[in-house]
């Protein structure tokens, strides 16, 4: 081979060894900006509490492959966790936790975390589980956990109020019933909606599992009871006002009466959460009991009750509305929200609206009639 051709051989070597790695190297920075770009992308999705965005912009950049920092496992876990998906979210907290000390800033919520992943992960119900409830006994976990609440008197209402808070006046229940110890979660209200059909009620992008259902009407409430005392032969339905007002007497602190304030880690409302929570439902059981050992009876979400608003009290708080009275009416909604002042929360405060009304403020609990058990 000539001088001539060995040459040209060489430089034709390295012109296609300068294009292999001009290519490599403009592969490298498209990708350094596309994961720079998705990363910000699930930065700004996770601060604004979307993690349904935020989840689909960290799962791009695994996909991608790229070198990622140790604390992008913590926040995807916990992006997972939010989203109800425990196992994938298990997987990831981990992962976080192997690659960190115990000194890490996040260190200690992921151990937390990753201890709750795993306990609702044995509590989740298949999608197959759910789809065969209407052949077939409606799973335990679905149920509602319901309390017995003894029969008695108390003084509902209050002079220090608003007038639709007045009178003060005697209630008495003559027979004991039970209600629910937690607010129905997401988890219980899609099991019913799957098995009928019905739509999945939006859960705002915080998550569903065992997060209170919210963006439900009082009449979705109520189907929702009605189905579910079909299925299990039991007597369930919305509470009567004063049958809410009963159980919330017992509060956290005595009657929470006027000068009686819902404190720091009291309940999730506004000016009384954890400070490491977002402005957001928090799933059912994050905080104390009352005395009788319900959760959650002031904040998270506002509770549907059966009973019709009256501006004044007149008896009709002391039982449920039928259909026919519902039209054109309001209906009574107790004790307050994730994003409530801690102020409200009071056993006595009101609030109405229309029974088709829906919010990501709004859910409810349930009661269950058992005096002829």
């Amino acid at each position: 081979m000539s001088a001539y051709s060995r040459k040209k051989n060489s430089n034709r070597f390295i012109t296609v060894f300068l294009a292999i790695f001009l290519l490599i190297f403009s592969n490298f920075l498209w990708a350094a900006r596309d994961a720079r770009f998705y990363l910000n992308q699930a930065s700004q999705f996770y601060n604004q509490g979307d993690y349904k965005q935020a989840e689909q912009a960290f799962a791009r950049l695994i996909q991608m492959q790229v070198k990622l920092h140790n604390d992008f496992y913590y926040f995807y876990g916990k992006t997972l966790y939010n989203n109800g998906h425990y196992s994938q979210a298990e997987q990831y907290l981990s992962k976080f936790l192997k690659k960190v000390d115990s000194d890490n800033r996040y260190y200690s919520d992921a151990r937390y975390l990753l201890s709750k992943s795993r306990k609702n992960k044995q509590h989740q119900v298949s999608r197959k589980d759910i789809q065969d409830i209407s052949t077939k006994q409606l799973k335990l976990s679905l149920i509602p956990d319901m309390v017995k609440i003894p029969a008695g008197s108390f003084i509902m209402g209050s002079n220090h109020g608003s007038p639709d808070q007045k009178p003060p006046h005697k209630i008495t229940f003559n027979q004991d019933f039970a209600i629910g110890k937690y607010e129905v979660t997401f988890a219980q209200y899609d099991a019913y909606a799957r098995s009928t059909g019905q739509g999945l009620p939006d859960d705002n992008g915080w998550g569903r599992g065992n997060r209170p259902v919210i963006n439900v009407s009082m009449y979705d409430a109520k189907t929702y009871a009605q189905w579910l005392s079909k299925k299990t032969g039991r007597k369930f339905r919305l509470p009567t006002e004063a049958e809410w007002e009963y159980v919330a007497r017992t509060g956290i602190k005595g009657q929470l009466g006027f000068n009686d304030i819902v404190g720091l880690g009291d309940a999730n409302c506004d000016g009384c959460r954890y400070f490491w929570e977002s402005a957001q439902t928090v799933e059912v059981g994050s905080y104390d009991p009352n005395k009788y050992g319900i959760y959650d009876i002031f904040g998270n979400v506002w509770e549907w009750t059966c009973s019709l608003y009256t501006r004044r009290y007149d008896g009709k708080e002391q039982y449920c509305a039928d259909d026919d009275e519902l039209e054109g009416e309001t209906v009574v909604v107790r004790g307050g929200s994730w994003d409530t002042a801690k102020q409200i929360l009071r056993a006595y405060v009101r609030l109405n609206n229309f029974p088709t009304y829906t919010s990501n403020k709004v859910g409810f609990r349930l009661v269950e009639d058992i005096a002829d058990k």
